[in-house]
């Protein structure tokens, strides 16, 4: 399905959380020539597909929205310069409740995550763990109040990290020539090679209303 492209009006408290009324701060910023973000829809409880949620990323300019498939799958792609500077991943469906995909973070990364990723080596560091992960390896990087945060590495092409949350929410990030994340309680970093793409893979889990 083609992206919808809709201009949005500047000044205007144009990011919400949920259903509150105060501004936030855009939620991620990713240094690259360009940006796919892509992945799938799922019911919290059932784990089954949801079909036409929304994916809107949201950007101080421009939306980009595409709906949702038969299986819950969805595709994204944003320009390089501005719109990437600051956005936010939003999800939303008519029987659920809104998500904003960096909340998922919240209850767990209390404390900075950062990431540097190259073609055969990936170095993660959450507060007191540094992990060395050569390619090829898996460890979990951190338990923390009976919830596991999970990293794990893969070269077999394009270098790729994926973090992976208790409740079933996953963020994937591949880059050709690798790439450096920070994922903090307010905003999520990444900075990839210049000019070079960067892919986000983003599994994202909804609550019904």
């Amino acid at each position: 399905m083609k992206p919808l492209r809709v201009f949005a009006l500047m000044g205007l408290g144009w990011l919400v959380l949920g259903s509150g009324a105060g501004e936030a701060p855009a939620q991620f910023s990713v240094a690259a020539g360009s940006l796919t973000v892509r992945g799938r829809v799922l019911d919290a409880q059932t784990k089954q597909p949801l079909v036409n949620a929304q994916v809107n990323i949201r950007t101080k300019y421009d939306d980009y929205r595409t709906l949702t498939d038969a299986e819950g799958y969805y595709t994204l792609q944003v320009s390089a310069g501005r719109e990437l500077r600051d956005f936010e991943l939003i999800f939303s469906h008519p029987d659920y409740r809104e998500k904003y995909f960096h909340t998922a973070f919240q209850p767990v990364l209390r404390d900075d995550l950062t990431a540097t990723v190259e073609p055969l080596r990936a170095r993660v560091k959450y507060r007191k763990n540094k992990l060395d992960m050569p390619c090829g390896d898996r460890k979990a990087l951190i338990t923390k109040s009976g919830d596991t945060l999970s990293c794990t590495f893969a070269c077999e092409s394009a270098p790729a990290l994926t973090v992976r949350l208790p409740a079933g929410n996953e963020m994937r990030v591949t880059a050709a020539g690798g790439f450096s994340l920070r994922i903090t309680d307010e905003k999520v970093e990444l900075r990839g090679a210049e000019n070079q793409a960067v892919a986000l893979q983003v599994t994202a889990v909804m609550f019904r209303r």
